[in-house]
């Protein structure tokens, strides 16, 4: 049931997410030909509207990026906690194929984005020499990022970012969940909550810089010409704990947010 539950989410989700990412492909090209046209942005001359239809790219790519997030929310709320969730709810799926079935879909579509992200971006700012040579030396990169021998910093910076997706989509879903028991409003109140739930992450964020902040300023009062390496030795396991703890974070936030969420299907139901 869980791979039936992917295929419709994917089969409804994503014609309209293949059409926003084309049309934002599109306009990529197009702002490359204008900008083009204007001189470019390389040199010091170059046309201030060259550098504002950049700018406009830019900020295109990020809307494109934005809207594929929440929207992935936004087919949740509305396929489980609104009035097509009267339909999702009477089929024989479980809380945890639901938020699997749906969340892989999301996931999927949030890496399809990131992708898609850096090829507009490279349309806009790298020439065709240059993108080749990227594209050439990628596998390198990609095979010295993961290699046995990569830093651990390096290590626990990929696991995070290979995780991201997945604190994104269930913090989308529990903030849909526990805004489906407010009696009225609920989109809002679910936007509300996500918000809050932002919020109280970034002050984990916060305690977790305040910690380490000590460490760093003793360790930068002792840097001295003699001590330099050591020192710096330092400053990098410090880093690296902060990632590390940040990480442990997330992972807890991301477990309690399934957990809850799961309960409220199975027993806080509020359906519109």
């Amino acid at each position: 049931m869980l791979k039936k539950v992917f295929k419709h989410e994917w089969r409804t989700i994503s014609p309209l997410l293949l059409a926003v990412h084309i049309i934002g492909l599109s306009a990529a090209v197009i702002c490359r030909i204008g900008i083009n046209l204007m001189g470019g942005v390389q040199s010091y001359n170059s046309s201030i509207m060259a550098v504002l239809l950049l700018f406009a790219a830019i900020i295109g790519i990020g809307c494109v990026m934005v809207f594929t997030y929440f929207y992935t929310g936004y087919r949740f709320y509305k396929s489980v906690f609104a009035q097509q969730g009267y339909l999702t709810n009477t089929l024989p799926v479980t809380a945890d194929q639901l938020i699997w079935g749906k969340g892989f879909t999301g996931i999927i579509w949030l890496a399809i984005t990131f992708l898609w992200a850096i090829t507009a971006c490279m349309i806009l700012v790298l020439s065709y020499h240059d993108a080749g040579e990227f594209v050439g030396e990628l596998p390198n990169m990609l095979a010295s990022l993961f290699s046995p021998s990569a830093p651990a910093i390096v290590r626990t910076a990929e696991i995070s970012l290979l995780l991201t997706p997945f604190f994104m989509v269930i913090q989308l879903y529990v903030s849909a969940a526990i805004g489906n028991l407010f009696t009225g409003h609920k989109l809002l109140a679910s936007a509300g909550v996500y918000l809050g739930l932002y919020f109280l992450q970034q002050i984990a964020g916060i305690v977790i810089m305040c910690m380490a902040a000590p460490h760093l300023k003793t360790i930068t009062a002792r840097l001295t010409v003699d001590d330099s390496v050591a020192a710096a030795n330092a400053v990098y396991d410090t880093v690296n704990y902060s990632l590390i703890a940040a990480l442990i974070f997330s992972i807890l936030f991301s477990v309690g947010f399934y957990f809850l969420c799961r309960y409220v299907l199975n027993h806080r139901l509020n359906l519109e």
